[in-house]
């Protein structure tokens, strides 16, 4: 069976600012750690000892503040690939912990910054999210104002990490103005007004231990409100936010172009020149330009990412032969977590995009076949 051990390093090129930052030392090693314990993990669930040394590595503060472990935008991108290539159920978990760091950094509510932040970047402290339901349309969580707190009804759809998460964001539409969502951070943990279905069977990812919540007037302080906004602004941040590529999405092609430039160095080398070409678009439309501009231009990349990962993990299928269809060969696995892409994150613009690339990619392969090229 090929290593699974990070790609070499000319299959992605980055500025000693990002390769030399010790963030990425102790990412590069611990992804050589997790790689080979991968498929157990999907397969039996990921357990707290594992994220623990997540947050050994200083891997928690990643999209904190500086003064906490924070690291720049392209550090971040570089240590998500890492993770998501060695050990995608692993990653999936971490991820769902970086937006609650990054959204009560940016929180009026200091007090819950104060209770939080700290032990959430040290990994002290788990969190999760469960607001996917405020990007689509109506109000499946709803909010409706009880005094000093609000009471939260409703089903949240994907809740990443139950078990071994200790916090979740919640995101839910007031009931008296669905102009607005409110976000608030509570525990994560069956009780008075909240349960969950039992583990969500996924056909990646599996060990994530991903569920639906199910509230009935689930009480929420104003104390452990992270944010209170109008819908359609936060709406516009977050779709800005959606269109750009996913870093796991390279982190997967990268681990499939390093299997399979054991079994066929020609063909990796191919392949890895158009997704690295890739890869520097999509970084330079989210370093250099306004978040709010060149939309279009982000979904295509997006969308060409996602397809080029799907054809690197596919190359490596074919490479391994008969042997990667067994569900715990990495192979199998990286191509799996290719196809979760295509999903994950997901709004209305980006599925557009992705079926509009997939769409024109069809056609142009049917008139090729046509021309006898």
């Amino acid at each position: 069976m090929p290593p699974m051990t990070p790609a070499a390093p000319e299959f992605f090129a980055d500025p000693p600012t990002v390769s030399m930052h010790p963030l990425v030392a102790r990412a590069t090693a611990l992804a050589a750690e997790l790689a080979p314990d991968a498929d157990a993990v999907e397969r039996g669930g990921i357990d707290r000892a594992r994220l623990d040394r997540l947050a050994e590595y200083g891997l928690h503060a990643v999209m904190g503040p500086p003064e906490m472990g924070g690291a720049p935008p392209a550090v971040y991108r570089r240590v998500a690939e890492l993770l998501a290539g060695s050990d995608g159920t692993t990653w999936l978990v971490w991820f769902q912990h970086n937006p609650v760091c990054r959204m009560l950094a940016a929180s009026t509510n200091d007090a819950l910054a104060d209770r939080w932040l700290a032990r959430l970047c040290r990994g002290e402290t788990q969190a999760t999210v469960a607001f996917a339901q405020l990007r689509r349309p109506g109000d499946s969580v709803r909010a409706e104002r009880d005094g000093g707190r609000w009471r939260l009804t409703g089903r949240a759809p994907w809740c990443t990490g139950w078990g071994v998460a200790d916090l979740v964001l919640v995101g839910a539409v007031t009931a008296d103005d669905p102009a607005r969502v409110m976000l608030g951070l509570v525990p994560l943990e069956a009780g008075a007004g909240l349960t969950a279905t039992p583990a969500l069977r996924l056909a990646a990812m599996e060990g994530s231990r991903t569920v639906e919540l199910v509230f009935d007037a689930y009480a929420v302080p104003d104390d452990d409100v992270v944010l209170l906004a109008e819908r359609e602004p936060w709406a516009v941040a977050d779709r800005a936010m959606s269109a750009n590529v996913q870093p796991s999405t390279f982190g997967i092609a990268e681990a499939a172009l390093a299997g399979l430039a054991a079994l066929d160095n020609g063909a990796a080398e191919t392949l890895a020149r158009a997704v690295a070409d890739c890869r520097r678009r999509a970084y330079r439309l989210i370093d250099e330009v306004d978040p709010a501009e060149q939309t279009q231009a982000r979904l295509a990349v997006r969308a060409e990412a996602l397809l080029r990962t799907i054809n690197v993990t596919s190359a490596f299928v074919a490479a391994c032969g008969g042997g990667a269809m067994n569900a715990d060969h990495p192979a199998q696995r990286l191509a799996r977590h290719a196809l979760f892409h295509l999903v994950f994150a997901q709004n209305q613009q980006v599925r557009e995009a992705t079926l509009s690339v997939l769409a024109t990619n069809g056609a142009t392969a049917r008139a090729n076949l046509g021309q006898g090229i």
